[in-house]
């Protein structure tokens, strides 16, 4: 009997090839496209799940407060934080601590070779046990308690040695002032899992930190280092968060903090929800993520849709061949039966293709989406799990009404000719079309609305020039302030070079790369304030490089002395506008000359700078102060007037390695480094508008159908209709108006939804476009656009019919 059934659909199938070409295509596409994106979003969601410990980690945060409104949000406590609160609270059962260490990275020497590392921390004993890092090599035991001790990665040991047996070797960090740090390797770890937001390179030991970089155990001054508590097995976490509560204020009680507060924040929580100063890897969104997976799902039911609307549109077609059917004895339950495997051997083809096209796009969607290169689609249990689950979802939802519906014919109506469509079974189809283009309009004019917004940010006035402009590490040794001077005029002698600058970081790095400080206030001010301010060293080429507009008062030049340099001096420093919002003062003039406080020491200001955007415009400016320290320890920004990338850096590495011949040749363009800080909007641009496009289709194959379908049903009316003298353009009209009006209701069903969306969205950003008239014109008219070509094909070949072949056989 099953045998008879699959036989009868895979006729009715090759019968109507145009009908199940359209079927299988839309929901393959469906198919794909929510597959692709619940991988994606169950990636998003694993993050620290690697980690047996993960729902009982806690990292502790930094709040900066002014008053009762919270100015600033960091990642990095005090060092102490971390064991003070073990002691004290006792829901706590263990802490670890991990110290960023030689950001954006650090040179290591090994042998004679140097190399450039990132991702450098130094850890406690603790971090091992509490994220269960198992050793390739070395012993748990007694690692890292011990002055001087390091741990590298596999991948690390592997490039560098050439051998995972490394213990006992040693990595030397070369000091400014020309020795070295030597540490002796200790261990071996796998490789940092790609869903985690502590991933790392090399681990060296807390206590080296102690012993040899200057920290202490008491340091209440400096937040610099991430800390993370474990809770106990049976520990609330409601009462850890009172208990934290108590724990500040204790801590404000006894003076040991002022004007901050320590917040706990489940690491489970780091990648989509936390977005604060100082995040070790760039996060995720969890608005986004999840905005995705809800489009990637409409796409799906607007698949199932045309299933739906297609199936019954054609209950006319078959109707006569059901009334046979019953009239020879077949049962309801049969007919259900012969649709339903119609619906079962659709779906089963369309979830092979749909296999097919995603192993066709997977290197491409692994890129756009940022997964890592071997993140297993079709290696995954969980992928093979969902295909089945949707498969089953789609044979239920597109496969049960058609059933219904065409099981439900009456034969003695079918057979005298009397059967038509029900009102309700119109009603029904005009609907969903309704629904699909809804949804297609709603993606659309959010897919203009993220490309005009993503084009406004790189569109903006940065305030600062980051073209022509090549960076290089500066080079190890305690050498390299001496041969800076000649390095300089190197540089300079070279036709397309403009100019040479010195700087501890440059925009588009991130504020990890700045120093904080609060209480910097105006020595004369009545009230004092605890705002969060930025810190960054520069020498006097800085601003004229960088192309920064000097708004008031004078740049660094050759009179100035280094910051901290001679104490008979107030140092000075230049300050931006956002600074002076701060401290009230109304104009830049104003603030020329005014006094500052802070670390114990009065300082002047110098000038006042136009407000650039150190991050991307994406964020609000942050208030900037900038110290006038010209040493070659940090970055040499070189400006060139003309020339070729490729030339451009030639240049640069030659005259480098020409003055420093020992030290790793480490560099980006400036630009291409800012532009980095566009790569999740650009990422979600890419997603969201292969999603509308995939929609797009879906919503236009089914339109086709129907068009097809419902012209077909009216070539004799317009056969009379030529004879009595309508024209081509009369009968376009008619057989389109119909779809015209189902759309513009969807546009004006979609329009209030989406302006309620895009406004939401555009709220996230400091900076965003408004939201004109065209944002929601443009879309609407391109889906009328859209529809018109979806059907004209059809209706312009029949209403140009000879009407003798439609009146033929009458």
């Amino acid at each position: 009997m099953l045998s008879s059934y699959v036989k009868i659909a895979l006729r009715i199938f090759k019968k109507d090839k145009t009908f199940s070409a359209i079927n299988l295509v839309g929901l393959a596409t469906g198919l794909a496209v929510a597959l692709l994106i619940i991988q994606y979003v169950r990636f998003e969601l694993s993050y620290e799940n690697t980690h047996p410990l993960a729902d009982r980690i806690v990292r502790l945060t930094m709040d900066f407060m002014n008053g009762n409104t919270v100015d600033a949000q960091d990642t990095e406590t005090n060092p102490p934080v971390g064991p003070k609160a073990m002691r004290e609270m006792p829901e706590v059962v263990n802490y670890t601590r991990a110290y960023p260490f030689g950001e954006p990275n650090i040179t290591i020497q090994i042998g004679e070779n140097f190399y450039l590392v990132e991702k450098v921390f130094a850890v406690d004993s603790s971090f091992f046990s509490m994220f269960n890092y198992p050793l390739i090599r070395g012993n748990r035991k007694g690692i890292m308690t011990k002055t001087r001790q390091v741990v590298l990665t596999e991948s690390m040991a592997t490039k560098y040695f050439n051998t995972l047996d490394v213990l006992g070797k040693t990595v030397k960090i070369p000091k400014p002032d020309g020795g070295a740090l030597v540490l002796e390797v200790v261990g071996v770890v796998p490789d940092s899992p790609a869903n985690t937001h502590l991933k790392f390179d090399m681990l060296f030991s807390y206590p080296t930190m102690l012993s040899d970089m200057g920290e202490t155990e008491d340091n209440w001054n400096g937040n610099n280092t991430l800390t993370y508590l474990e809770l106990a097995e049976n520990a609330d976490y409601d009462a850890f968060t009172k208990s934290l509560v108590a724990f500040n204020e204790r801590m404000i009680k006894d003076e040991i903090i002022k004007n901050r507060r320590v917040i706990g924040q489940k690491i489970s929580d780091i990648h989509l929800y936390s977005h604060k100063n100082f995040e070790t890897e760039p996060n995720g969104d969890a608005k986004s993520v999840f905005f995705l997976l809800g489009v990637a799902f409409l796409v799906l039911i607007s698949a199932f849709v045309n299933y739906v609307n297609l199936t019954t549109s054609k209950a006319l077609d078959r109707a006569r061949e059901i009334g046979m059917r019953k009239v020879v004895g077949s049962t309801q339950t049969q007919i259900r039966t012969q649709i339903f495997t119609e619906t079962v051997l659709m779906n089963l083809a369309a979830g092979l293709l749909a296999v097919a096209l995603i192993g066709l796009v997977r290197p491409l969607f692994l890129e756009v989406a940022g997964l890592p290169e071997d993140f297993p689609v079709f290696g995954d249990l969980f992928f093979w799990q969902s295909l089945g689950a949707f498969l089953l979802l789609s044979i239920v939802v597109s496969g049960l009404y058609p059933a219904f519906v065409l099981s439900s014919f009456e034969p003695v109506r079918v057979l005298k000719g009397t059967f038509s469509r029900s009102t309700q079974g119109v009603v029904l189809r005009k609907a969903l079309v309704v629904f699909q283009f809804t949804i297609t309009i709603v993606l659309l004019v959010q897919t203009f609305t993220v490309y005009r917004q993503v084009h406004f940010l790189r569109d903006q006035n940065l305030g600062v020039n980051v073209e022509r402009t090549l960076v290089v590490k500066a080079p190890v040794g305690n050498t390299a302030q001496k041969e800076y001077g000649t390095f300089r005029q190197a540089l300079l002698a070279q036709s397309q070079v403009e100019a040479v600058s010195l700087s501890g970081t440059v925009p588009g790095l991130g504020i990890t790369q700045l120093s904080t400080t609060t209480s910097i206030n105006l020595s004369d001010a009545a009230e004092k304030n605890s705002y969060n301010f930025y810190l960054t060293n520069i020498d006097s080429s800085f601003v004229d490089l960088m192309g920064i507009k000097l708004l008031a008062g004078k740049n660094y030049d050759a009179t100035s002395w280094p910051v901290f340099s001679d104490t008979t001096k107030r140092d000075e420093v230049l300050v931006n506008e956002e600074a002076l919002r701060l401290w009230g003062i109304p104009t830049p003039q104003e603030a020329v000359g005014r006094e500052l406080s802070f670390w114990g020491r009065q300082w002047t200001i110098r000038g006042v700078l136009k407000n650039y955007h150190y991050e991307s415009p994406k964020a609000a400016y942050i208030p900037m102060i900038h110290f006038y320290s010209p040493n070659f320890d940090s970055f040499a920004s070189v400006k060139f007037s003309g020339g070729n990338a490729s030339e451009q850096l030639a240049t640069l590495k030659k005259v480098y390695k020409s003055n420093f011949p020992y030290s790793p040749f480490s560099y980006f363009f400036l630009d291409s480094e800012y532009d980095k800080q566009y790569k999740a909007d650009d990422r979600f641009q890419q997603v969201f508008s292969a999603l509308t496009g995939f929609a797009i289709l879906i919503s236009c194959l089914g339109l086709f159908g129907l068009a097809t379908f419902t012209v077909s049903k009216r070539t004799k009316e317009i056969g009379i209709r030529k004879v009595i003298g309508a024209s081509t353009t009369n009968l376009m009209i008619l057989l389109s108006k119909d779809f015209m009006k189902t759309v513009l209701m969807a546009v004006v069903i979609g329009i209030p939804i989406t302006y309620f969306l895009v406004e939401n969205w555009l709220a996230n950003y400091a900076s965003h476009i408004a939201l004109s008239w065209w944002l929601f014109a443009a879309p609407a008219a391109l889906v009328f656009v859209l529809v018109i070509v979806s059907i004209s094909g059809k209706t312009i070949a029949t209403a140009l019919m000879n009407p003798v072949k439609s009146l033929r056989s009458e």
